[in-house]
């Protein structure tokens, strides 16, 4: 299927989210942007810098989206109990579709002494529909701008219909009450180790 064929439906279809499940070609004509020129305007916003950027895998796996890690401009990271600690809300830019989402912010910690860090792994239930100082909204701007369609976290939130499921190391297809579920969110923003 092509994309000009399926409109804004594509989301939810249950064909294509089949094929997002299994990280097949969903669509023909088209293939991810430079997410780094997406992050770079994300990044000169006047609210927000580019924190970082999780583009190579999470674990030994493969993750079928990109996620840019926003800080608000301005604030510094705290020290707190041996970790440098930022908060940032995330946007995950899917390579198997033209799809974003928002992410609530969270924190990211680094501890001090270089032995560890720790951050979250997007999941369905922190979606949300703005990142909280983007007050001009400029962010959904700037990725439809970029052709993206952002998930609504209503949307997102959805069941995947009956058999469909994203086999990853922590949930299998055959598990119904697992850490990260099967939710649309979870066929286009996945990662499989």
């Amino acid at each position: 299927m092509m994309l000009a064929d399926c409109g804004q439906d594509f989301v939810t279809n249950p064909n294509l989210l089949a094929l997002a499940c299994e990280d097949a070609e969903v669509f023909e004509d088209w293939a991810m942007l430079d997410y780094r020129r997406i992050a770079a305007e994300l990044g000169r916003t006047p609210e927000s810098t580019v924190f970082s950027i999780e583009d190579s895998d999470y674990g030994s796996g493969w993750a079928s989206f990109v996620e840019i890690r926003l800080a608000r401009r301005g604030v510094e990271p705290e020290i707190r109990d041996g970790y440098q600690v930022t908060r940032y809300a995330s946007v995950v830019v899917c390579r198997i579709a033209p799809l974003a989402a928002l992410m609530k912010v969270v924190e990211a910690r680094v501890a001090l002494d270089g032995k560890g860090s720790f951050s979250n792994l997007p999941v369905a239930d922190d979606l949300v529909s703005a990142v909280p100082w983007d007050t001009r909204q400029r962010i959904p701007e700037i990725l439809a701008n970029y052709g993206y369609q952002i998930l609504a976290p209503e949307i997102g939130r959805l069941r995947l219909p009956d058999g469909l499921g994203v086999d990853t190391l922590l949930t299998s297809k055959d598990e119904k009450d697992c850490y990260i579920g099967h939710h649309v969110f979870d066929a286009w923003f996945h990662w499989v180790d």
